[in-house]
């Protein structure tokens, strides 16, 4: 299990790697524990199983809940920088994945990039060929390149369509992840990962559609496309890099879809916060949160980022609660790992925006 853990769970310096004094759980007793889990989502009778020290439930004596994470001011860019009513909660004790393959640790990477790439070249950035008139095509070929096309017979179909996969390198880089996916996760964790990733191709068509009009959607039409429009898929290989796989029966239950998304939305608002500078220059975007809030309340933009901050803030409070409750309802530790996994990832992806290059200007 992920150092962490669920909410209430023992913590660790970071850095350091303790060695585990405590008994593991064979294979069996996992199995075990999940499927008493998946009868318990069907409505069969609850079990009660006892939990092992190594995997406790939230809540119980011996353990503390970790006190709140605390606000702290977020690391914004110059246009955000300087608002002092301005607070972003970062998950300070979020902890890193405990396991050391350099090869599934740099598919998070290679995912990043892969998608970087399609919203630089084909949604974001004119000043590198996107085009909003050409995006529904580009993004065709995207889903081509992720779910194959299989075009019969002897008429050269299949082998056009194949130069035209080779020839963008956004489409050879889309494609080339997949594979690696599909390297490491079960065909059910690359279908996973296919369709969070095809999800977001849509609402980046409505995003154009947005471009196209010259309109500003309401807030709450915002808010629900972008929830799809995130980092969505790339948590979605958290247990693919880890080693292991979520159930889909759990990953599809609606209380964990929620917190899925819970996590998700509060992924790309930080974006919203961070990249907000750089997508204020000519031919980058259309801005965040912070403009369609202004846009729609008709205030100054400083009062807009306050407000997406606590919005931001809002979404990660909702995402520890559905986490806690998880954790002391469902007898996963397969789901428990997974949503440690969101915890920490939100906590590196604060880090990252906080340090990274993307949205210097």
């Amino acid at each position: 299990m992920e150092a962490g853990g669920c909410p209430g769970g023992h913590r660790h310096s970071p850095g350091l790697r303790v060695r585990a004094h405590r008994p593991r759980r064979s294979a069996a007793g996992i199995a075990l524990l999940e499927a008493a889990a998946v009868r318990q989502l069907r409505g069969a009778r609850s079990v009660l199983l006892p939990a092992g020290p190594r995997e406790r439930a939230p809540g119980r004596r011996g353990q503390r809940t970790p006190a709140g994470l605390g606000q702290a001011r977020g690391h914004l860019p110059r246009t955000a920088r300087s608002r002092p009513r301005l607070q972003l909660r970062p998950l300070r004790d979020a902890r890193p994945p405990r396991h050391h393959d350099p090869d599934r640790l740099l598919l998070a990477a290679q995912c990043m990039a892969a998608l970087f790439a399609v919203d630089d070249y084909y949604c974001d950035d004119e000043r590198t060929g996107s085009d909003t008139a050409m995006l529904g095509n580009r993004l065709t070929l995207g889903q081509t390149a992720l779910d194959p096309a299989y075009l019969v017979g002897g008429w050269g179909y299949q082998d056009q369509l194949e130069q035209a996969l080779t020839s963008d390198p956004v489409l050879v880089g889309l494609r080339s992840y997949i594979d690696r996916v599909a390297g490491f996760g079960t065909p059910a964790q690359v279908g996973r990962v296919r369709h969070e990733t095809v999800a977001m191709f849509v609402v980046m068509n409505a995003e154009a559609g947005w471009r196209t009009a010259q309109c500003t959607p309401p807030v709450w039409e915002y808010l629900a496309a972008r929830q799809v429009n995130s980092f969505l898929p790339c948590m979605t290989l958290i247990d693919i890099i880890g080693g292991y796989e979520l159930p889909a029966s759990l990953y599809a239950h609606p209380p964990v879809r929620r917190a899925t998304m819970l996590a998700a939305s509060a992924s790309i608002i930080l974006n919203d916060l961070y990249s907000m500078a750089k997508e204020a220059e000519p031919g980058i975007g259309d801005g965040g949160l912070p403009d369609v809030i202004a846009a729609e309340r008709g205030c100054p933009l400083p009062e807009a980022i306050d407000l997406s901050a606590a919005y931001h803030d809002e979404l990660v409070h909702n995402f520890e609660a559905a986490q806690k409750d998880l954790c002391a309802t469902i007898p996963s530790p397969h789901l428990w790992r997974y949503l440690a996994g969101l915890h920490a990832w939100l906590g590196g992806s604060h880090e990252w925006h906080a340090t990274t290059g993307r949205y210097a200007t």
